[in-house]
């Protein structure tokens, strides 16, 4: 092979599939010799320097494009290496982003992080279970949005980024509580139909010193032993000491008319106000029992209605009524 005598051969190779082209370097990018042997010139490989890579173009013509203006200036020439290096190009950059893309994100870089979080959110806001990371769509979802972000695993966001999420937004609820003049509480006690297990809620309500009306769940926890008005007082006083202070921060307690919670409010001495709510349900309730009439025009519509939810063949027959209608 004769011996290359052009600096640009610092920069360039010549490509061992194809001899009629050479491989820059510093980009990858094959730009056309213009043929192969004698045919082979360095026009276009110039021309790729000087656009490409001005300061090592600069670094071996000094510079000044015009030492080198009768090999690069004819258009023709330009038109010649654009054209023969576009689809290489094409090629070359598609390349590089299917392996890029193959590349994960690590699970600690702070793009992943992002996304840790933004998932964390969703499964608190929209009570998705936390198995939604190993689910096969949810995958090919995340896998089509973002090819370089790997889901983590469920024991990951269980054990980091729930316990993450619960710290930040209870600091920030604290700071909140802590800026606000007064503090309204709305509390109940019910009971799961599912297990028969109790729970007790406990809401703060304030305004904003923007005057924005805000509110946080500040516990929602199992009830245990007996519903007496002591034992409501004293789990009442511990969420409370963890999270308003002072207490006399407190204004009002807002609960139902159980004479549980009225006597628990009372125990642990904070004012206290039934929820109208609840007793205009009461009202209600206890004014349609006055009514027999009226309970039977419920009684039988139930029947009706539970009829209809037991039986297969009923429900197909309502439907085709229905269509006809």
């Amino acid at each position: 092979m004769a011996t290359r005598r052009s600096p640009l051969w610092h920069y360039f190779e010549i490509d061992k599939e194809e001899a009629k082209y050479a491989i820059c370097l510093i980009c990858k990018l094959k730009v056309s010799r213009g043929g192969e042997g004698k045919k082979a010139g360095t026009s276009c490989m110039k021309n790729h320097l000087k656009a490409k890579h001005s300061d090592k173009f600069s670094e071996i013509y000094g510079g000044s494009s015009s030492d080198v203006g009768t090999a690069i200036s004819t258009s023709s020439n330009a038109s010649t290496c654009a054209a023969a290096s576009q689809p290489s190009m094409q090629k070359q950059l598609t390349l590089a982003e299917t392996v890029e893309r193959k590349q994960y994100w690590g699970i600690n870089e702070s793009k992943s992080k992002e996304f840790h979080y933004l998932i964390g959110e969703m499964i608190a806001l929209d009570n998705e279970p936390l198995s939604i990371v190993d689910r096969v769509g949810f995958n090919r979802l995340m896998q089509k949005v973002l090819p370089r972000y790997k889901l983590p695993s469920r024991t990951y966001i269980t054990e980091k980024i729930i316990p993450d999420i619960y710290e930040r937004i209870t600091k920030k609820i604290m700071e909140n509580i802590l800026n606000a003049a007064v503090v309204s509480i709305t509390s109940d006690i019910w009971t799961c139909d599912q297990n028969n297990e109790s729970f007790l809620s406990f809401t703060a309500h304030w305004i904003s010193p923007d005057f924005k009306l805000e509110h946080g769940v500040l516990a929602m926890k199992p009830f245990s032993g007996s519903h007496t008005g002591e034992n409501i007082a004293n789990e009442l006083n511990i969420i409370a000491a963890r999270w308003i202070f002072p207490l006399n921060k407190i204004h009002v307690i807002v609960h139902d008319s159980g004479a549980n919670m009225i006597k628990g409010v009372h125990v642990a001495e904070y004012d206290s106000a039934r929820c109208f709510i609840h007793s205009l349900q009461r009202v209600i309730t206890e004014s349609l029992k006055t009514q027999p009439d009226l309970i039977e025009m419920l009684n039988a519509s139930r029947r009706i209605v539970t009829h209809f939810n037991h039986s297969g063949l009923a429900q197909e027959k309502l439907k085709a009524i229905q269509t006809e209608l």
